[in-house]
């Protein structure tokens, strides 16, 4: 176990920054990427780096360690946490900087772009993120599509903990697989069509790979069991995405992702707490809700400055840094702040110094 310092698990902060860094990547650097792994100008060993680099970097691979993450932290969290603790806790921790950027996202796209603000049927499920039961398109120039099944996650987990699974969390497995195999039989969800066809049938399954590690490691269920049920859901995710979503399987990228987060949490002693750790990955939500629709307004002034291609980028992202770091310190901490009040009012004997 990494240090563990208030609370924090170390090793957690460095698989936020690599998720964010690789979606980000993705989204804004891999035609770069992929351009130097292809420059016949560099020597071959270079090429090479940049050529293993592609997976990682292309986003997906940054979705799935998110999701690992996601599930270890949550098993970890319920381990104490009472269930109306820790749904006052996700609701503070992800909706006010996701309403808040929904809002800035649709004022701006209204005020520079003359496009309509949505009727309150679209924008009531978009904001309570439940777009998917009524077919509301996905917000925030596609990313929130994560955070749609990050709540039925929690949702979950909240009734396996009022249902007692975590008294005996040796069945926990056992629920996992069977949750996992009604997802994969269930129709597709969203629906077929679409880019983001299956996501939920699909990518959940990291959700409880990263439970399933947590309660390996914690040896709070054989391990044994954990390892047989997560290879399943490995194997699971691999046929259904090759099914929906035949782009990406040609490449190894949840593999990847997978071997990542089990190398980092095996070298997780030896990985050093810091200032710009802390900084970076206190920063990755506000990055994550805000790159993708927010670079377009910093791209064009920056372009103005008549940089190159590549100086104008990181100047965008400079920027879209210091725009989160403010978000961060402002409306995501003042977020946390009446979570916690809540906290001591309503459930006072429940530790609310942090909400994860």
């Amino acid at each position: 176990m990494s240090p563990n310092n208030g609370g924090r698990l170390i090793f957690l902060d460095y698989m936020r920054v690599f998720a964010f860094v690789s979606v980000l990547i993705g989204h804004k650097f891999l035609g770069e990427l992929t351009a130097a792994a292809n420059n016949q100008s560099f020597h071959i060993t270079i090429r090479y780096l940049f050529e293993a680099l592609v997976p990682l970097c292309t986003g997906a691979a940054g979705v799935v360690v998110f999701f690992i993450t996601s599930g270890y932290i949550i098993s970890h969290v319920l381990q104490k946490e009472t269930t109306t603790a820790f749904i006052i806790k996700r609701i503070f921790r992800i909706y006010p900087l996701y309403i808040f950027a929904i809002l800035c996202e649709t004022f701006m796209a209204w005020y520079f772009n003359g496009i309509p603000v949505p009727p309150i049927s679209i924008m009531a499920p978009k904001l309570l993120l439940i777009g998917d039961f009524f077919e509301i398109p996905n917000a925030l120039s596609g990313v929130d599509w994560t955070l749609r099944i990050e709540i039925l996650f929690y949702v979950l987990m909240a009734i396996f903990k009022s249902a007692g699974l975590f008294a005996n969390q040796k069945l926990l497995p056992l629920a996992y697989l069977v949750v996992s195999i009604a997802l994969y039989i269930a129709p597709t969800f969203p629906g077929v069509g679409h880019w983001n066809a299956a996501y939920v049938n699909a990518y959940s399954l990291f959700l409880f790979i990263g439970a399933l590690i947590y309660l390996s490691q914690q040896a709070l269920a054989s391990r044994a069991m954990c390892i047989s049920v997560g290879s399943i859901l490995l194997l699971m995710f691999l046929i259904k995405i090759s099914e929906f979503q035949p782009s990406w399987k040609e490449s190894n990228y949840a593999v990847f992702a997978l071997a990542l987060f089990l190398g980092a949490l095996h070298y997780a002693p030896r990985l050093k707490d810091g200032f710009v750790i802390r900084v970076v990955s206190d920063l990755t939500y506000s990055v994550y809700l805000f790159h993708n629709w927010i670079w377009q307004y910093i791209e064009k002034p920056v372009n103005s400055l008549g940089l190159s291609n590549i100086y104008s980028k990181l100047l965008i992202a400079l920027v879209l840094f210091l725009i989160c770091y403010a978000l961060h310190n402002t409306v995501e901490k003042l977020g946390l702040a009446v979570g916690k009040i809540l906290m001591n009012k309503y459930h006072p004997k429940t530790n609310s110094a942090a909400i994860a």
